[in-house]
């Protein structure tokens, strides 16, 4: 018996399996993306098919263009073969996406239910994991910690998981405003204060403070939309109160946020510590990369930054950072680091126009998604790892990409 890959859309069913290893093993994304670039390659030049220009947002291309042209470029001053090849082993995924969607039908906009269904599986699937694995490391340690950051994510950045679990919730409260069968209700409801503690389980203050943006995010949407607030209220009281209550009753998360508030030093501290407290290592790292990017406004190219941030650590003292090749903790630096001020400028115009697609659309998981991103930015490179790039490119690119009239028909 034959199978048309036209026909059940093979492709998108590879696309969601990549979008739930995003949060459960990144490199098995890798392997799904292949799969359904293959299949719609298949149907192109095998089944017929033709390309539907007319689906395309010019605007996404020449955005990602840019932004890939600086991913893969930057080889400039001190060139070093060897680690500007492993950036752009990671970068290059950022890359895959606009090529992924090229030869894809415009039915895979429509897709955007399936996929958020497929990143919520997969955080819960993960999230048992991790559960899982710490009650292992439990008995062997005796420590609660193992509950809690990244001991609990295991072999995720706390950060990016917590903003992956955020997201999930986001698009559970978005369907539990408009369901109207009860036992639908019930189980969205419990999907969301599942989420909301394992927010506060990951304990990392960005994941903390993007949650509370969530909220006013929320909020606004259900003014400006006219939803049903009390079922809005329900979201509220039942989000935060589990948020609440796990933070004040489970000593190591409440100790972990205590403990980041006396460790925040001053600068000149920091540089006697072998090893120092994130918030302080933070302002070090933010200080240096300013300094490189004031030094070298067209950027040190893709693979340079790490020498020029280990002389400048090392000259300040901070040899835990230096040993570590820690990068800015912040990805607004680091691509201006990286690529200099054209590189800055290219991501803050992607976010921008991502800003304003979320808002024309009025769509609740899109703009959580875009400023969620843009506050990360803050505290994390995200860009530097496969975790973040990947998860990252694939929203963006989908959500920019998709037009007003791709909110209808969805299946």
């Amino acid at each position: 018996m034959s199978i048309s890959v036209t026909k059940y859309n093979i492709h998108e069913w590879f696309m969601a399996m990549g979008v739930f290893c995003m949060s459960v093993y990144s490199k098995g994304v890798t392997i799904f993306f292949a799969l359904a670039f293959l299949t719609m390659v298949i149907q192109v030049f095998s089944g017929g098919r033709k390309i539907e220009w007319s689906s395309f947002n010019v605007w996404a291309f020449i955005l990602f263009g840019i932004f890939s042209a600086f991913l893969l470029s930057g080889f400039w001053n001190e060139w070093n073969q060897k680690t500007a090849l492993a950036e752009i082993e990671t970068k290059i995924s950022y890359v895959a996406f606009p090529l992924l969607f090229l030869f894809t039908s415009n039915s895979i906009l429509h897709s955007l239910r399936r996929f958020q269904w497929a990143l919520v599986s997969g955080c819960v699937f993960f999230a048992l994991i991790c559960h899982l694995h710490a009650v292992f490391g439990f008995f062997e340690t005796g420590l609660w910690e193992e509950f809690v950051y990244g001991r609990l994510a295991w072999t995720f950045h706390p950060t990016y998981l917590g903003f992956f679990y955020l997201l999930s919730m986001v698009f559970l409260a978005g369907e539990f405003l408009d369901s109207t069968n009860k036992k639908s209700s019930g189980f969205l409801l419990f999907g969301i204060v599942f989420f909301s503690l394992e927010t506060a389980f990951m304990a990392s203050r960005a994941g903390f403070l993007v949650l509370f943006l969530f909220y006013a995010i929320f909020a606004f949407h259900v003014f400006r939309n006219g939803k049903n607030k009390k079922r809005a209220l329900v979201v509220f009281s039942s989000s935060m109160l589990s948020f609440i209550i796990l933070f004040l009753s489970f000593s190591p998360i409440s100790g972990r946020a205590k403990e980041a508030v006396e460790n925040s030093k001053s600068i000149s501290e920091t540089k006697k510590e072998e090893k120092v407290a994130s918030t302080s290592e933070r302002i070090v790292s933010w200080q240096t990369a300013w300094e490189i990017g004031r030094d070298y406004p067209l950027g040190v190219g893709t693979g340079n930054w790490k020498s020029h941030f280990k002389e400048r650590y090392l000259l300040k003292g901070a040899n835990f950072a230096a040993e570590h090749s820690h990068p800015a903790h912040n990805a607004y630096l680091q691509i201006l680091v990286e690529w200099g001020w054209l590189g800055l400028l290219t991501l803050l115009s992607l976010l921008v126009a991502g800003f304003r697609r979320a808002w024309q659309m009025n769509d609740l998981f899109f703009l959580t998604f875009i400023l969620g991103v843009s506050f990360h930015f803050i505290f994390e490179s995200m860009l530097e790892l496969q975790q973040g790039l990947v998860f990252i490119g694939f929203w963006m690119f989908f959500l920019i990409h998709r037009k007003p009239n791709s909110m209808v028909s969805e299946s």
